[in-house]
């Protein structure tokens, strides 16, 4: 398995090399990230904002969503810049369903805004 390294603050995270033919796993593993990650911030605001296992758990957040950002570029590189929740040319889930939406997205289009002037 090849990997590459993205620091930060002060953090190595190590990400794996997905190749083309892998695509599909690919966008299923940034749709369960972005899945997992909410789930997380939903855990995380019922923590004691002064306590350190707070500090710990937003900064593991954050570690975790630099991580997502960069396999989210891998399928940006890949030449998929759409919604990763279209199926058959339409959109099954929406970037509001949720109340964070997704925290990375490989969408040149701007669906949120679309659906945010709909309000």
């Amino acid at each position: 398995m090849e990997t590459y390294t993205v620091e930060y603050e002060g953090q190595i995270l190590v990400i794996e090399v997905y190749s083309r033919e892998r695509i599909e796993e690919l966008k299923e593993r940034v749709r369960a990230g972005n899945r997992i990650l909410n789930e997380a911030w939903n855990a995380i605001i019922k923590i004691d904002l002064k306590s350190k296992q707070w500090a710990d758990a937003v900064q593991q957040w954050h570690l975790q969503n630099v991580k997502l950002s960069a396999y989210c570029d891998q399928l940006k590189g890949f030449g998929f810049g759409d919604c990763l929740y279209i199926k058959d040319g339409k959109k099954y889930k929406t970037c509001l369903s949720d109340p964070l939406g997704c925290r990375v997205c490989p969408s040149s289009i701007a669906y949120w805004e679309t659906e945010w002037m709909k309000l």
